[in-house]
């Protein structure tokens, strides 16, 4: 069987690759490994390990993969420098880790950047994500449904504001202080809502980290990365969701000034590390009582004002979509689907979380399970709690093998039909003796 797949991932990666401009200068692909190579291999003493390992390079709508070594299933074919195939279209793939073929690989979308530094950047990052078992991480990201609510993004924005200021600063004792105001900001939110500072610190632990990494082995300077880190927090509000998005910033910015401090400081976390905890005894904040009154003061050094009626502007609009959210997948006529063993690729900076008990909605995501491939360019989908079931709008061409609707479509493998219920709504389901 493992013969037959291989001769027809073969097969069908030459016509696709031959009628089609790949989004890679392929005589440039054994450079980019090899200044990858060279990047971990340098910075063995962040972790104390070369995190350097199996990479994929994967064309997004053809899914041709340029790789740095092969696959245990021998797949992939030998090319000058490099290794090439197509992944199987079952299996969704974003920029992270995936188990394939017998090798846990860093996956990165292509197209990648020009520029040197973000390229050591993202595929260093992925490859921490592919090494953290080994690093003794093992996590799994937390959503964190207060940060989509008007305080929860309040009090990120003022810490972020905080951070900001940090890096601008001229003397590092300055630095300190707002670091200190900073995770004030952070703690107060903590206060705020029950439960939120281990949610944000499983995903600070995860994305965090690796963002870190990525910095680290990226070839920018102090001053270089300083000023990156200041063009991302001046653009943060403008993604579309904080809710995982977050950590890629704070870990980042903390991680910046511990390094001047001492430059293990990350060897000293584990998988159990409340960071909070460790970034506060880090930056000497005293256990002061955080009062609402001291934190609305401090606010305003922080453009506190502005960031509120910002956020309260923003609250009006964004409950409006919600309500909108909730009638399309909860009250309308729908498509109910149960997932069985799926895989799915998402964006992680647009997420919409409704009530905790009603899921969250994503306005793209690629899902692949028993009953086939779930694709949704536009119009969303929601996602129970527990990634239980999957919802999208009703549909509007149901054939033997496809299935349509606004801004979705599904590959149904053979054994699986919808059914109409009694409310009007469609289920997937399984044929009986299939």
């Amino acid at each position: 069987m493992k013969g037959i797949v291989c001769a027809v991932l073969i097969s069908f990666f030459i016509p696709v690759a031959g009628a089609q401009t790949p989004m890679i200068n392929r005589d440039s692909i054994p450079h980019y490994f090899d200044q990858v190579k060279q990047a971990t291999r340098e910075n063995v003493k962040i972790w104390d390990k070369d995190i350097y390992g199996p990479i994929m390079l994967i064309e997004e709508g053809t899914r041709v993969i340029y790789a740095n070594e092969p696959d245990k299933d021998n797949v992939l074919v030998a090319r000058r420098g490099y290794y090439t195939g197509v992944l199987p279209k079952e299996i969704s793939f974003q920029n992270t880790s995936l188990d394939w073929n017998g090798k846990t690989w860093a996956i990165i979308v292509l197209p990648l950047s020009p520029n040197k530094y973000q390229r050591l950047d993202l595929i260093t990052h992925e490859l921490f994500h592919s090494a953290q078992l080994s690093l003794g991480f093992d996590i799994r990201g937390s959503d964190n449904y207060h940060l989509d609510e008007k305080d929860g993004r309040v009090f990120l924005r003022l810490e972020l504001e905080a951070l900001k200021k940090a890096l601008r600063a001229r003397r590092l004792s300055l630095a300190e202080e707002h670091l200190r105001n900073a995770l004030i900001f952070r703690k107060y939110r903590h206060l705020v809502y029950s439960g939120s500072q281990l949610s944000e610190n499983k995903l600070e632990l995860l994305e965090g980290l690796a963002t870190y990494t990525g910095q680290m082995m990226s070839g920018r300077d102090k001053w270089q990365l300083r000023e990156y880190l200041i063009a991302r927090l001046e653009d943060y509000p403008n993604t579309p969701s904080f809710v995982r998005s977050f950590a890629y910033e704070t870990v980042a910015v903390y991680g910046f000034f511990l390094y001047q401090k001492n430059n293990n400081w990350n060897k000293g976390i584990s998988g159990e590390t409340d960071l909070t905890e460790f970034f506060e005894e880090a930056f000497e904040l005293d256990m002061r009582i955080v009062l609402p009154s001291y934190v609305r003061q401090l606010s305003e050094d922080y453009r506190g004002k502005e960031i509120r009626d910002e956020e309260t502007l923003r609250s009006e609009k964004h409950t409006l979509t919600l309500n909108e959210l909730r009638d399309k997948f909860l009250e309308k006529p729908r498509l109910e689907i149960k997932l069985e063993d799926m895989n799915m690729s998402f964006d992680p900076v647009n997420p919409i979380p409704l009530d905790v008990d009603e899921g969250t909605v994503y306005p793209t995501i690629r899902i692949s399970d028993n009953w086939g491939i779930l694709t949704v360019t536009g119009g969303g989908a929601l996602l129970s709690p527990g990634l239980v079931w999957v919802v999208v709008s009703e549909p509007v061409e149901i054939g033997e093998d496809e299935i349509t609707g606004e801004g979705w479509r599904i590959e149904l493998n053979k054994g699986y039909y919808l059914e109409k219920n009694n409310q009007g709504n469609y289920l997937m389901t399984k044929k009986k003796n299939e």
